[in-house]
């Protein structure tokens, strides 16, 4: 896991095997990073032990906080002003090459709304290549909007042309788009928020509605087999007793999900078995860290590509 406190230019990091959710509060230990040059604003992707960082200088950077060696990915050239701006990390196995996805929504300025424009860039290559635009409309993020990494595809929520909302896939090996269906008996327009992840090989929805407001019931919605609609399937119905304003940070393990809203102090590891919730206090980094995400440590070399 990677923490960034509010007052610090360091990355930390702390290790999930570390938890222990039979007892709360869990007491981890954080190890601080001090290789990297710039504030991170954001982790935009993981993907065999690299991290896609997006610093306050909106540059774009490839690290390994294993070995601590890092890359800058040069620039674009695109206009970075849009609506929406996603992003995504994965490894094309079929090249043996990382890439970073870049999609813009078209700005009001433009005459097609409709649209996104795609940026594909080769680690291997150390460039940049533009894409024919894509049908579909990032939804709203504040944020620059991370795509979900499985089975070699990325994975955004997106409204297409005059349609329902979709999961859009990405395929790293040939770069082209498909369509996902998100479930049937889901009424996404009533939803008072949503979220799409990626655990255990399989594709989760969490669904946040109000019941009404102030209180929430969350449904989580699980796809059996990757890329068949028929197989979504809810897996539960609960209210209160987690706070999924929160958002899911990593699996622990088969049925316990770490969950967070960017505050160390708001880190909950949540078990859905059993409903059982312990928090985490995080020792060894100052207080106030944001949660940017999980990777897992290996010796992955951005060296060998140049």
């Amino acid at each position: 896991m990677i923490l960034a406190p509010e007052d610090d230019d360091f990355l930390y990091s702390v290790g999930l095997k570390q938890l222990n959710t039979q007892i709360s509060p869990v007491m981890v230990a954080a190890k601080r990073l001090n290789f990297l040059h710039e504030p991170w604003l954001l982790i935009l992707g993981s993907c065999n032990g690299l991290l896609l960082a997006y610093d306050i200088h909106e540059n774009l950077y490839l690290i390994n906080p294993t070995t601590r060696k890092s890359l800058k990915v040069p620039d674009s050239g695109e206009d970075r002003i849009s609506l929406t701006h996603g992003y995504g990390f994965g490894y094309d196995s079929s090249k043996d090459d990382y890439k970073v996805i870049s999609i813009s929504s078209k700005s009001v300025l433009d005459s097609d709304l409709n649209c996104s424009s795609v940026l594909v860039y080769s680690l291997r290559n150390n460039s940049w290549n533009k894409l024919p635009n894509m049908p579909y409309l990032l939804l709203d993020h504040y944020d620059p909007y991370p795509g979900i990494l499985l089975n070699d595809y990325l994975h955004w929520v997106t409204r297409p042309r005059h349609s329902p909302l979709t999961i859009v896939a990405f395929s790293l090996a040939d770069e082209k788009f498909h369509e996902i269906e998100l479930p049937d008996l889901v009424n996404f327009d009533i939803a008072f928020s949503f979220q799409l992840y990626a655990f255990g090989g399989k594709l989760f929805i969490v669904l946040c509605y109000e019941v009404p407001y102030p209180e929430f019931h969350y449904e989580l919605w699980v796809m059996e087999e990757y890329g068949v609609p028929k197989s979504w399937k809810k897996l539960c119905v609960f209210q209160n007793d987690i706070d999924l304003t929160n958002e899911f940070i990593g699996q622990v393990s088969n049925w316990d999900i770490l969950s967070g809203n960017y505050k160390a102090d708001a880190i909950r590891i949540y078990n859905m078995d059993e409903r059982r919730c312990a928090s985490v206090k995080i020792e060894g980094c100052p207080e106030g860290p944001m949660v940017y995400g999980t990777y897992v440590e290996t010796l992955e070399s951005l060296e060998r590509f140049h």
